[in-house]
């Protein structure tokens, strides 16, 4: 299948750049050559003849998933870079599955044109290193003077790392926090939670009993049911409480513990004993085809910040929970941009670092439609301007993402992570339908992740 290509001028000749004053400036990055205006006219030319020799024009090329919408933001984004280095053009390739991306990827680099960045959006890549088409990232932060734990949001790098080695340059990010409808606390007489995720106020008991002051009968219900917009067979569950599914350090699986079996019968509970989520019947009866979060019937929907269009005010606050210090609650994601091989990676790197300076971030970040820079100085920025542009709120999911793990927590970068997903799934059936206990379910699934994930 042909990749889509989007490119919208010729290569043009001109002097490489780092990539604009921003990250320059950032870096430190000083010169101590004359200005060209104090210096003579002929002197001035020789100056700028040698400052900036003739080069051969580079074309790279951007490997993406992503929608026609995003694409077309992403293109407008490069056109900035590619204004800023004339003779450097940005080839963006979408392709509409994993699948045909990795595959692409892959024939390139044995074909000898090798794709110069790959935007994962996904979760596995180890197999890509493996088959040698990705470029380790430390030497390349190592030789420009750059620390990525002091760039970066310490969880942003989690997914990208493996046995110390970095394969992923994080570019964007959204994380889970709650929505609440605001009318709804209000009938209810509630307070609005906290945005700050260090608020301990906030806690599991509390939730629950914010849920049932909001429900009414079928008619209304505290909370739509959901735990995190990344809550595969459960994995999240736990999270509200302080456990993880996965201990990476130690690859084994923890959905075993007595906390997170814990955490499972909790939401569990939520839906078949409390009440305060509807099921399948009165969702229908309230909601239709239409979201039911959208029929103004629920006070709580926890998100990672998409936020379907509503006829009432809508506020977020950070997530409940109960455990120890610092609030683990949900899950964060961040996408990262890996870098093929090949005879081009100079040119790339120079690329992904102009992509890493504050206001360039920030900008990657609003044009793939994510709400949280991996910057750590300006993390919060898109989503400032996003509630100052848009009215759209999600400083809360800002917030948040200082503390929630990353999504997976350490699983999805495994290519036998799908192998887990499919052998879990009618399991979780079984939990869910009340066919088995939170103790049984925790049980079976620790013991697929540590058959599955990484077999002996």
């Amino acid at each position: 299948m042909m990749a889509k290509r989007y490119s919208r001028r010729a290569i043009l000749g001109s002097a490489t750049v780092v990539g604009g004053a921003a990250f320059l400036a950032a870096c430190g990055a000083q010169t101590g050559a004359m200005p060209a205006e104090e210096m003579p006219a002929e002197k001035a030319e020789e100056a700028q003849a040698e400052a900036a020799p003739e080069m051969e024009p580079v074309q790279l090329i951007y490997l993406s998933r992503d929608s026609a919408s995003t694409t077309e933001k992403v293109r407008a984004y490069f056109d900035t870079y590619e204004a800023e280095t004339p003779n450097v053009t940005i080839d963006l390739q979408n392709l509409p599955s994993v699948a045909e991306a990795e595959t692409k990827l892959r024939v390139a680099a044995a074909a000898g044109v090798p794709i110069d960045f790959l935007r994962c959006s996904w979760g596995s890549y180890l197999d890509l290193a493996e088959a040698e088409v990705l470029s380790q990232l430390d030497e390349f932060f190592k030789r420009d003077g750059l620390v990525a734990t002091e760039i970066f949001l310490p969880a942003t790098l989690t997914q990208w790392l493996d046995k110390g080695v970095l394969w992923g340059m994080p570019a964007s990010g959204n994380c889970d926090a709650l929505l609440m409808n605001k009318q709804l606390l209000d009938t209810a007489g509630l307070d609005a939670p906290s945005t700050d995720p260090a608020d301990a106020s906030w806690t599991m008991d509390k939730f629950l009993d914010y849920a049932q002051a909001m429900t009414q009968g079928d008619e209304q219900f505290g909370h739509t049911g959901g735990v995190s917009a990344f809550n595969v067979s459960g994995i999240a569950t736990g999270t509200y409480f302080g456990e993880f599914c996965w201990n990476e350090e130690e690859k084994r699986g923890n959905m075993d513990s007595p906390v997170f079996i814990d955490a499972l019968q909790y939401w569990y509970d939520l839906r078949e004993k409390h009440n305060v989520v509807p099921n399948a019947d009165q969702s229908a009866a309230l909601s239709g085809e239409q979201h039911i979060w959208q029929t103004g019937k629920v006070g709580f929907h926890i998100t990672n910040g998409y936020k379907p269009a509503v006829d009432f005010e809508v506020i977020g606050a950070a997530l409940p929970y109960t455990g120890e210090a610092p609030n683990k609650s949900g899950r964060a994601w961040y996408p990262a941009i890996l870098m093929g091989v090949g005879e081009k990676v100079d040119h790339a790197w120079n690329v992904m670092k102009w992509m890493m300076s504050g206001e360039n971030s920030v900008g990657y970040t609003l044009a793939v439609n994510h709400t949280i820079s991996p910057v750590a100085a300006v993390s919060t920025l898109p989503a400032e301007r996003l509630k100052a542009e848009t009215g759209y709120d999600s400083v809360a999911h800002a917030n948040q993402s200082a503390y929630s793990g990353p999504a997976g927590w350490g699983l999805l970068r495994y290519t036998t992570w799908g192998e887990w997903r499919a052998a879990i799934g009618p399991i979780y059936e079984e939990f869910n339908t009340g066919n088995m206990t939170a103790e049984e379910y925790g049980r079976a699934a620790t013991d697929l992740l540590n058959a599955i994930i990484i077999p002996e």
